[in-house]
């Protein structure tokens, strides 16, 4: 077996001879522990797929394992072609090792030897062999390894350390070691306070110490927690030790020999006196430490305010940010970018504030005043008395403490110096906002730059720039979290021979994204974990359901809808996971996911959720867009009768709009993640649309068909609407099918498509119920714009919008006649007729009523606007413009106004005013550009070159006719 060797009481790692293998990516690491852990019993390939994924594996989960099968045997054996430790036996696979090559086996045996031991009086040696045993511990079991099994396993392991660790304790007690023990029972204590039998042996070691009343102190404790937590009593053995202490036992007393109370240090003298030295814990600086200048600059100058002569108060420096995000690495350089300035050390501590347990405050007290020269001894052990002679031990001294890692405030207050001169820089994944800090460092994901540079560093800069794109896309795919570049780096630079693209195809998977971020004790995933660990089940919850739509960011009631509850209660998790810096606040009450955190996030949800569960989420992330797009119809389009038709119920607790302008910047900021959710469920994988979803998305996409104003992304709607269409015509929904065809016609029409738009209306038309008379004149009207949009289908689109006018009007709907009328003018100014284009403008402003839609009466005059000038009135032409201007900024109608600025600016250059025409075209020209509108900039800076060629008089030339709204 070449010397092969397992270890999974800490990170699963394997060795053959010294040299450390390559385990892979988390799940192959989850199926090496299952078979590991075996012992060399059989695992069916079901049963490591239950082991992996749980009850609800991907349709890919046996394919997976036999690949991760494969490759283990390249890494585990001498000769992968004739396997000998893992092997195929009946259907499934065992792994056979050599005896002791697995620290769990060595645990056990150690274990068994201490219980012979013990048993034949010999109790010396069964404390060495529980020492040994729990020795081979190095961290917490199976560290990183996802899945069911892991955790299982994980849980068992930890409490078989805990039972070997009370052994030994009890065995050092028997032994009259209590004087020795009593520090590690204490800190055990208060670390698993609601083990009984290590209070036990704790209350019994402090008694044997002299120390009675904290002994019955650890009872009281005990009592207190058991009752907050279980609701339950002490058990009646550890009653019967605590009213055994009360009365002073004597059989409680030390073995013969050995003294009941160590004796009291009395004052140390010449060769004894210790000689202090100041403590210099700071852990290395990190030698490529990149970037961060302005934080580093931050916090040093801050820092270096402890020392200044008129300092009335300690320095508190917090660095804030998400697991990864490098607080630690800055703080570190600052601290040691600082020494010389506290010349009386500098402390440290890991505050383990992202873990279950976090440090006792006090416990750290008593450590960092033993660092400061006071004996064990006198440390008091009341916290009053403690907290007393911390501060009075720092005070006049120059010193710097740094608090890692903490958890909250009051974890942190206990610990800060009390008087000027010193200075504590902490780090935390919450904002400590209610500590009196001296600055707040809020520390964001690397930016590209500075990934670049650290990767460089670590990778080498040739490497790096031979590949720079594949650079690029590598700090891309770590979402620049400084500890994820670190990883890449890391794990370059231990593969000399592997390309960038190597391992940037590795990375490329979103799914085992996370399992390739791991380099030895460095892991993504596992930093994700501790913060994820700590949530309450809601936050949990929240956590994991908020990661399933793939939006840029989210609103509280985009979340409330996602998590099915009231919006206060959704803002208070988003609110809480931001803070312990699992979720980004953006804008004002918006919030977003790191990349890294999105992927952690889905992958717990796939691990813990029903699929039910899931789609459900995303199915009322849908059906919320589809009601504030409705509302937000509604106050575009007060008179129009298709948001009753699209979305009759709506969806309690979604977006309402008292105006226009509110609703249309909602609908701006909305649009991407909008059209997001609805590929997200129109593209799954496997899963295949439900009838539910078709009504939700397909009545979404006809009401975003007014809003043209938005510039909408027609080829993604050109994508996704053919897949509704077959998912409404296999359910039979018939409403379904009209709105999918009116979509994907006008989406055609915008990209060129003529032959297949044309089908698609053709379809629509087919599909539309006989009396419908809300949809029949949008159906008629959306065969116009197809039409329309075909050089030589100008005849027949004006047709359709006669048509789909008188039925508007039959229907009494005045805001639709209108449409009709504008996009009928275009059609006439695009034939060269201006008389009836201008009858027809005018018509649709007849049918404008008070409080209309704002685009629509915009459009109406723009028309009106063009048909004068066609007709050789460019001062009229140039009133219309100017209403129509005032409409579009009073509603924020960004697009409507660019073009109707390009409109304004020729007719002013017809009417002798040259300069404020060449102001409105560039006006015109910036706008467009802002909106990413090309073909309109192409069209103004055409514009712009005839005016400029005109010189200070004389028209550009003709005039181009008004666009048309869908």
């Amino acid at each position: 077996m070449g010397g092969l060797r397992i270890a999974a009481l800490g990170p699963l790692r394997a060795w053959r001879g010294e040299r450390q293998l390559d385990t892979g990516p988390a799940q192959q690491r989850a199926v090496l522990t299952s078979l590991t852990l075996r012992c060399g019993q059989v695992a069916s390939a079901d049963e490591l797929v239950r082991d992996v994924w749980g009850a609800e594996p991907p349709a890919s989960a046996h394919v997976a394992v036999r690949n991760h099968v494969s490759r283990l045997r390249t890494v585990l054996e001498s000769e992968s072609a004739a396997p000998k430790a893992l092997v195929s036996v009946a259907g499934g696979y065992a792994l056979h090792l050599p005896d002791g090559a697995l620290d769990v086996s060595r645990a056990e045996r150690l274990h068994a030897r201490a219980q012979a031991a013990r048993s034949q009086g010999d109790l010396e040696p069964a404390v060495r062999f529980l020492a040994e045993a729990e020795a081979l511990w190095d961290g917490t079991p199976l560290t990183g390894v996802p899945g069911p099994y892991a955790q299982r396993q994980r849980e068992r392991l930890i409490e078989y350390r805990l039972l070997l660790v009370e052994a030994r304790l009890t065995l050092e007690l028997q032994l009259g070691g209590h004087t020795r023990v009593v520090g590690e029972l204490i800190a055990l204590a208060d670390e698993h306070p609601l083990r009984e039998g290590l209070r036990a042996l704790q209350m019994l070691a402090l008694y044997r110490c002299g120390r009675q009343a904290d002994a019955l102190a650890g009872y009281a404790e005990a009592r207190r927690h058991l009752a907050a937590e279980l609701g339950v009593d002490p058990g009646p053995e550890l009653v019967r030790l605590h009213q055994r202490i009360l009365e002073a036992d004597p059989t409680l007393a030390p073995p013969p020999g050995v003294a009941a109370v160590s004796p009291a240090p009395g004052p140390a003298t010449g060769a004894d006196r210790p000689t202090w030295v100041p403590p210099a814990q700071v852990p290395p600086d990190a030698p490529d430490f990149t970037g961060r200048r302005e934080e580093s600059r931050q916090v040093r100058d801050a820092l270096a305010g402890a020392v200044r002569a008129d300092a009335t108060a300690p320095v508190i420096c917090v660095i804030h940010g998400m697991g990864g995000v490098g607080k630690t690495t800055l703080a570190v350089h600052a601290a040691h970018a600082v020494r010389e300035q506290f010349p009386d050390g500098q402390l440290y501590v890991d505050l383990r504030g992202t873990g279950r347990e976090h440090a006792n405050p006090y416990e750290v007290q008593e450590f960092f005043l033993r660092s400061l020269g006071v004996l064990a001894g006198n440390v008091p052990s009341g916290r009053e008395e403690r907290t007393a002679l911390y501060r009075s031990r720092m005070a006049d001294r120059r010193l710097l403490l740094l608090l890692d890692n903490a958890a909250d405030t009051e974890q942190v207050s206990a610990l800060l110096p009390g008087t000027a001169g010193s200075a504590a820089l902490i780090t935390s994944r919450t904002a400590l906002m209610c500590l009196p800090a001296t600055t707040h460092t809020a520390l964001e994901p690397f930016s590209e730059p500075e990934a670049l540079a650290l990767l460089e560093r670590m990778a080498g800069s040739g490497r790096c720039r031979q590949e720079q794109q594949t650079a690029r896309d590598l700090v891309r795919a770590c979402g620049m979290l400084p500890l994820a570049v670190r990883v890449v780096g890391a794990r370059l630079v231990v593969r000399p021979r592997w390309t960038l693209a190597t391992l940037a195809e590795r990375l490329s998977d979103r799914s085992q994204r996370l399992g390739e971020l791991e380099a030895g004790s460095l892991a993504v995933e596992s930093v994700f974990h501790l913060g994820y660990s700590t949530l309450d089940e809601a936050e949990a919850r929240a956590f994991r359901l908020l990661a399933i739509p793939e939006v840029p960011d989210l609103s509280p009631a985009a979340a409330a809808a996602a998590l099915n509850c009231d919006r206060r209660e959704a803002e208070a998790l988003l609110e809480s996971l931001a803070h312990q810096g699992l979720l980004e606040p953006g804008e004002p009450g918006r919030y977003r996911y790191h990349d890294l955190l999105r992927l952690f996030a889905r992958h717990r949800t796939l691990d813990t959720d029903p699929s039910t569960t899931r789609q459900a989420a995303l199915s009322r992330v849908a059906r919320f867009y589809l009601t504030g797009t409705s509302s937000a119809m509604r106050a575009e389009r007060p008179y129009s009768r298709l948001p009753d038709v699209a979305d009759p119920d709506g969806m309690p607790g979604a977006a309402a709009f008292n105006d226009a302008l509110h609703a249309q910047e909602w609908m701006l900021h909305e649009l991407p993640a909008m059209l997001a959710v609805t590929g997200q469920i129109l593209q799954h994988p496997y899963r295949p649309v439900s009838a539910e979803d078709t009504r939700t998305l397909s009545s979404l996409l006809a009401l975003l068909m007014p809003f043209t104003d938005f510039c909408l992304p027609w080829d993604a709607i050109h994508q996704l609407a053919p897949t509704l269409l077959r998912a409404a015509e296999h359910h039979g929904e018939r409403l379904a099918t009209v709105f999918s065809c009116v979509a994907a016609a006008v989406a055609c029409a915008r990209l060129g498509h003529h032959e297949e738009a044309a089908a698609l209306a053709a379809r629509a038309h087919e599909a539309l119920d006989p009396g419908d008379r809300a949809l029949a004149p949008r159906v008629v009207y959306t065969m116009g714009v197809v039409a329309g949009a075909r050089p030589d289908g100008l005849d027949k689109a004006i047709g359709h919008f006669r048509s789909a006018h008188a039925l508007a009007c039959e229907s009494g709907e005045p805001g639709m006649a209108a449409q009709c009328s504008v996009s009928l003018a275009g059609a006439e100014l695009a034939l060269g007729r201006p008389h009836q284009a201008l009858e027809a403008a005018r018509d649709a402003l007849a049918h404008c009523l008070p409080g209309d839609s704002p685009v629509g009466i915009a459009l109406a005059q723009r028309v009106l606007g063009d048909a004068l000038a066609e007709l050789g009135r460019p001062g009229e032409a140039v009133t219309e413009y100017a209403t129509a201007l005032a409409v579009c900024r009073a509603h924020g109608l960004h697009a409507q106004r660019a073009h109707t600025l390009l409109s304004l600016a020729s007719a002013l250059a017809a009417v002798g005013r040259p300069e404020q025409a060449r102001t409105c075209a560039a006006e015109g020209k910036a706008a467009l550009a802002q909106l990413g509108d090309t073909a309109g900039e192409e069209r103004a800076r055409a514009l712009m070159n005839r005016l400029a060629a005109a010189g200070p008089s004389g028209p550009p030339g003709n005039r181009t006719a008004a666009g048309r709204d869908h």
